[in-house]
């Protein structure tokens, strides 16, 4: 009797560890959104920021997406979420370049290339970043 009660908690104990379920994946891209955005907001918002504390907030930001397209490449994603998984991971490796590319421009004494680049393609990306989203949502059946 004690063998078969073993065999079960550790066939329940597996199929629960090895599954993943539709909320599991969203509570964690919410999160993994949700952080990127803390970090990228303060980007370029003080005004009065030395350019050490510009580039710190820009690197925050930038350490920030390339830890969301890390996680998002780990994460289990439900197949039906896979085409818009992947433009979300695209999304935040463009989120990556560009950061890095106005860190290098601040950095070489071209702040206001950087920014302008900044206001330019940001805006971009973050339409493909929420159309990614809206396909995902869209592809669970949660919009």
């Amino acid at each position: 009797m004690k063998t078969r009660s073993l065999i079960l908690i550790c066939l329940v104990s597996a199929a629960l560890s090895g599954c993943s379920t539709t909320d599991d994946y969203v509570d964690t891209v919410n999160q993994i959104q949700s952080d990127v955005i803390k970090a990228s907001s303060n980007v370029g918002t003080n005004v009065n920021a030395s350019p050490s504390d510009i580039i710190a907030s820009i690197e925050d930001a930038e350490s920030e997406a390339m830890s969301a397209v890390k996680e998002l490449n780990e994460v289990d994603v439900p197949s039906d979420a896979a085409e818009g998984h992947d433009q979300l991971v695209a999304g935040f490796e463009d989120l990556t370049k560009l950061l890095a590319s106005v860190r290098e421009k601040v950095e070489s004494q071209n702040g206001g290339a950087a920014f302008a680049e900044l206001r330019s393609e940001g805006p971009q990306i973050d339409k493909r970043i929420d159309a990614a989203i809206d396909q995902i949502n869209s592809d669970l059946g949660l919009d």
